[in-house]
């Protein structure tokens, strides 16, 4: 009887395992796609654009040629689904999106809108909620994938380990979901664009309108975007060139510990936002006649940078409210959860409400290391 019964578990064992096997493709039965790209073509049909890993042909060279490492193929389509499936007919292997890294937005793209094309990112089960997306600006995101990378086999490695060079934290495509369904904030996707040279350059960041289809509605510039990072802590550190009125060149310091405090009061439809940002750096050039070895010259320093800051972030507060006019800050989220009860009456109205607020800022940044020497080297 014992004897029948491990028969009979070896048995069972092995249908499970053939059951098992049935569904199953092996790599080599794979079109493994490290990124997707969104555009509209010259005919305003959506097009999708996928970048193909190409593993066998990674250091490989055929004569004097390299054989390159990806494929990128595109297809017209309806939607994400049908454009995908119009591809797949091109390929001898299923594709599939379970390793995808990038997303990218084409302009035309952006500015026609995407709400009717993000379902299909968290609906579908083989889709990565945590690859990186960006917006490419003035050109279609399938010329970005055509650029053979310095350091890596495919472009989007590259892209992928962009925000951390940047000093961004990890911006992922379940972020960008969060803030485009979230109450009080308007989503913001990093930006690139490609020079003369026909490579990547990163050139900030893109606001889209979640009250308009998810549409492209302004570009802040590399600048902007750090201090929009930074009231929002979505920044590690920052390289900072400035200058000091009365003394003739430039210092950089590199910028860490970045935080920020946002304080907000509510009486009716009056709001009030006192912003604190504060952060340590390190001086790494200086090309002035100050000493930061003396108090009085690290203090100039110190309150040049602080000064330059709020001028910049006050400047960023006013463009968003008089000529964007929409809150890519997130202050809408802030008083959300600071004053749950009183949103509830500003919630519906808060576009009307954000051009209005009142905004205060105080900067408080301060040089921790001064580097390997005092004065300036030459002077």
């Amino acid at each position: 009887m014992i004897k029948a019964a491990k028969i009979g578990f070896v048995m069972l064992f092995t249908v499970l395992i053939a059951t098992g096997c049935w569904n199953l493709e092996e790599p080599d039965q794979r079109a493994f796609v490290m990124g997707t790209g969104m555009d509209l073509n010259k005919d305003g049909k959506y097009m999708l654009s996928t970048l193909i890993a190409i593993p066998a042909g990674i250091g490989v060279e055929e004569g004097n040629t390299t054989q390159k490492s990806f494929r990128v193929l595109a297809s017209t389509g309806k939607n994400n689904s049908d454009a995908a499936q119009k591809l797949q007919a091109q390929l001898s292997r299923s594709l599939f999106i379970g390793h995808r890294e990038i997303v990218l937005i084409g302009e035309k793209m952006a500015e026609h809108g995407i709400a009717d094309l993000v379902d299909e990112f968290f609906r579908n089960p083989q889709s990565e909620a945590r690859s990186k997306i960006f917006v490419v600006k003035g050109t279609q995101a399938k010329n970005v994938f055509e650029i053979n990378s310095m350091f890596d086999p495919y472009i989007t490695s590259t892209l992928y380990d962009e925000q951390a060079t940047l000093g961004l934290r990890n911006f992922y495509f379940a972020a960008f979901m969060y803030d485009a369904l979230g109450q009080g904030t308007q989503p913001l996707l990093p930006a690139l664009t490609m020079n003369r040279k026909k490579h990547y350059v990163y050139s900030g960041f893109a606001i889209l309108d979640k009250d308009n289809d998810l549409k492209l509605a302004a570009y802040l510039n590399p600048e902007e975007s750090f201090y929009t990072n930074w009231m929002k802590r979505r920044v590690n550190n920052y390289f900072m060139t400035s200058t000091v009125s009365g003394f003739e060149g430039t210092f950089s310091i590199k910028l860490r510990s970045l935080n920020r405090r946002i304080q907000t009061s509510v009486r009716g439809n009056r709001v009030k936002v006192d912003i604190q940002l504060s952060g340590a750096g390190v001086l790494v050039e200086n090309n002035t006649n100050l000493d930061p070895s003396t108090e009085s010259h690290l203090l100039l320093i110190q309150k040049s940078m602080n000064e330059s800051s709020k001028k910049i972030i006050e400047q960023l507060v006013e463009k968003a409210q008089k000529q964007i006019k929409l809150d890519f800050f997130g202050f809408g989220e802030i008083v959300h959860h600071q004053h749950p009860a009183q949103w509830k009456a500003l919630r519906t109205k808060w576009n009307v409400i954000f051009p209005q607020i009142e905004v205060s800022v105080r900067v408080n940044l301060k040089c921790k290391d001064l580097g390997e020497t005092n004065s300036t080297i030459y002077r």
